[in-house]
């Protein structure tokens, strides 16, 4: 029963977090010792790209070791996956939605193996599972048995990914790489977690030097809580982009980015992560303060101007009907202003001018055949 109780807990948090009904896939970290080491983090650049609906994530880490050579135990923990069940075949050994996992230490790549342990019954964060020299492995029999135990409540086990590396005295170049599923809720479109605090752990408790560059893809609006950096300055568009600064939407008060095409970056030195890396992208309609069907025109077209966002939600005859003709104009050029287009009509100009997200491209050309079907079929949707 005691157990049920700190599910529950555990569940409560990630749906305050993600809304009701979701799909919460994992969220990994930084690799960590599982054992005290003197080795320190030098330099750290954590890459995040979005491939359709996986982001891939590599890490180009720098280690120190100031001693002569030595062999370190090294994990990787992995949240367990919150949506249906499926067999056990497909969540043992490996977690079912991380890929590709790869780890190479001065040009070796490293061979891994995966352990399945119990989070504490008084602290689902806390994770005991190294002693006396071994890890507190679960067996596919026992991992069986705690499930049902949970009667259909959850995984309860966390995924630790773990190596064996060898140090060389002074600098050592590891690469770390693995693909991930987005996670996804009724109010979000996708979630991605990154556990960054857990570089603290090595002996340096910091990365002295930290970059992070960001990659969701192009004409894209998201969410990234303010949690380890301090203003939106920090950040640096490589491409074209804004961002809106938190507490613009009743519904979120974190910082959205929006980015035209490119990617964004954050650099910091002797950087000591007090927060972790958490980016979102709301449903559109979700946003919406009255809900799709009590909103009038003047509330979607606000809408509009605060997020580049899915058409498609927004492609609605009762919609249709209620919008003028210049505001039908409006919605029928979106497409055109995501991408940069410097309108010479007075109205479109002065109404996207005025939204969160438009970067005008002077050296923007129309051409439809680059977009895509569902934005070719909003143009001809918006001009009859």
């Amino acid at each position: 029963m005691k157990k049920l109780t700190i599910l529950f807990f555990l569940l409560l948090l990630i749906a305050g977090a993600k809304a009701n009904d979701g799909v919460f896939y994992a969220s990994g970290n930084q690799l960590i010792p599982v054992t005290e080491t003197d080795i320190s983090v030098r330099k750290e650049v954590l890459t995040i790209n979005r491939v359709g609906d996986r982001l891939e994530v590599t890490v180009y880490y720098e280690f120190f070791n100031p001693t002569k050579p030595k062999d370190l135990l090294v994990g990787f923990e992995a949240e367990p996956p919150y949506d249906s069940y499926v067999d056990m075949a497909e969540v043992f050994p490996n977690h079912p939605h991380i890929s590709n996992f790869t780890v190479t230490i001065n040009g070796d790549r490293l061979g891994y193996e995966v352990a399945h342990v119990l989070y504490d019954d008084e602290d689902y964060r806390k994770l005991d599972y190294f002693k006396n020299g071994q890890f507190s492995d679960l067996s596919r029999e026992q991992c069986i048995k705690t499930m049902n135990e949970y009667e259909g409540m959850g995984y309860p086990f966390y995924y630790v990914y773990h190596f064996n590396a060898h140090f060389r005295e002074g600098l050592n170049i590891v690469q770390h790489t693995y693909d991930f599923e987005i996670s996804n809720s009724v109010a979000e479109e996708y979630r991605f977690t990154y556990i960054l605090t857990a570089a603290n752990r090595w002996a340096n408790h910091q990365i002295d030097d930290f970059t992070l560059n960001i990659d969701m893809g192009e004409r894209e609006s998201f969410c990234m809580d303010q949690s380890f950096f301090s203003s939106v300055d920090e950040w640096t568009f490589k491409g074209k982009g804004r961002v809106t600064p938190s507490g613009k939407w009743e519904r979120q008060s974190e910082p959205m980015f929006h980015v035209q095409k490119g990617s964004i970056s954050f650099h910091k030195d002797n950087f000591h992560p007090d927060g972790e890396l958490n980016i979102s992208k709301p449903i559109v309609l979700y946003l919406l303060p009255c809900g799709f069907a009590g909103c009038g025109a003047t509330e979607i077209l606000d809408l509009v101007k605060q997020t580049m966002c899915d058409l498609a939600p927004l492609k609605d005859d009762d919609l249709k009907d209620e919008l003028d003709a210049d505001q039908r104009r409006i919605m029928k050029n979106i497409p055109f202003a995501y991408r940069g287009r410097v309108f010479k009509n007075e109205k479109l100009r002065r109404f996207f001018e005025s939204t969160d997200w438009y970067v005008p491209d002077p050296d923007y050309v129309d051409d439809m055949s680059t977009m895509s079907e569902t934005e070719r079929g909003w143009i001809y949707y918006w001009s009859e």
